[in-house]
């Protein structure tokens, strides 16, 4: 399982990956939608979100680059000192 912080509406938010797969030489990890829609999550490809089928409430934003739609992710920094 792995942490990521992604954009939402309101903030940034942390959510956790399961059943992924560590590629050290990618530069970006590959949600499978099929698991994501199994969850009643979708991917509005047009806004470039994900959001919960039910509510209609954004989960995260996604960022084409290139080909692909990325959750964007960004390392913790290092508060100690």
């Amino acid at each position: 399982m792995v942490t990521i912080t992604v954009d939402i509406p309101t903030r940034k938010l942390k959510i956790k990956l399961s059943y992924i797969a560590l590629v050290p030489t990618m530069f970006i990890n590959i949600v499978a939608l099929l698991r994501a829609t199994n969850n009643d999550i979708y991917f509005d490809l047009g806004r470039n979100l994900l959001y919960h089928l039910a509510t209609g409430e954004t989960v995260c934003y996604a960022r084409q680059l290139g080909g692909y739609w990325a959750l964007m992710h960004k390392e913790p920094k290092n508060t100690q000192s």
